[in-house]
């Protein structure tokens, strides 16, 4: 490893963890000091706007170090600060649970991750409109600016005063940004996320393709039943942007 490497790697351990790591050779500690303070607190300040539910149910010391616990421990891929929520996600998906952590910090983490996931997503490329006259034939995609979730935990309800003990039943949700540019979450049954998931991972599809992919999960409907009653749902979503027509 050549000198200035080690240097670097010193000065971003001891950064990282002050009480893991010596004081990096030839500079003082006060100094350092400056810049652990500079790059926890932006790092802090990314977390605490982007996950103010899951902040709310600690108190002030936990919180505090389980940002440490992040800050010294998850090697971050991104250099970019918009992806400091995500990076925190992934370390909560494998963090070892305290006795101070809610039983769904995961969960409850995700769901307010994917807000500001969709609602700062780059969407570059123009998306073809559904002609409502058209969209019986129209080859169907979730657009670019949605996504489909599922969590364990009624994580939308969750809040200082309420807290789950234990998991249960699924919870599904369609998130997209509209065309106001403002991020909707819609709760979904079994049915309609089958639905979305189908046009999801199978874009290109029309409903009728849709509808007769999903039909043998959904016995209890015929297919013309089942086609009869998602088309008000894939008529709204189409007209708020969360489907569009497949490139």
């Amino acid at each position: 490893m050549s000198s200035l490497k080690a240097t670097q790697l010193s000065f971003a351990n001891y950064l990282r963890d002050p009480n893991a790591h010596p004081v990096p050779e030839g500079i003082a500690s006060e100094r350092l000091q400056v810049y652990r303070d500079l790059f926890f607190n932006n790092v802090c300040g990314f977390i605490d706007n982007a996950f103010p539910v899951l902040h709310s149910l600690y108190d002030k010391n936990a919180w505090l170090a389980l940002q440490q616990q992040f800050f010294a421990e998850y090697p971050c891929q991104s250099p970019f600060f918009l992806h400091i929520a995500e990076q925190f996600v992934s370390f909560l998906q494998q963090y070892s649970l305290k006795s101070v952590d809610p039983v769904f910090v995961a969960e409850l983490a995700h769901y307010e991750w994917a807000e500001l996931y969709i609602g700062s997503k780059p969407n570059t490329e123009p998306q073809t409109i559904i002609d409502p006259e058209q969209l019986l034939i129209t080859p169907l995609a979730l657009s670019d600016v949605a996504m489909l979730a599922a969590y364990p935990y009624p994580v939308h309800y969750i809040s200082p005063s309420y807290q789950p003990e234990a998991p249960g039943e699924l919870h599904r949700f369609l998130i997209y940004r509209d065309k106001q540019d403002d991020v909707i979450f819609v709760t979904l049954n079994h049915a309609t996320l089958l639905l979305l998931h189908q046009i999801s991972e199978m874009p290109g599809q029309t409903l009728t393709d849709v509808i007769m992919a999903i039909a043998p999960h959904l016995p209890m409907l015929t297919p013309d039943q089942l086609q009869l009653a998602a088309l008000p749902y894939i008529t709204q979503w189409a007209a708020q942007g969360a489907l569009v027509a497949a490139r």
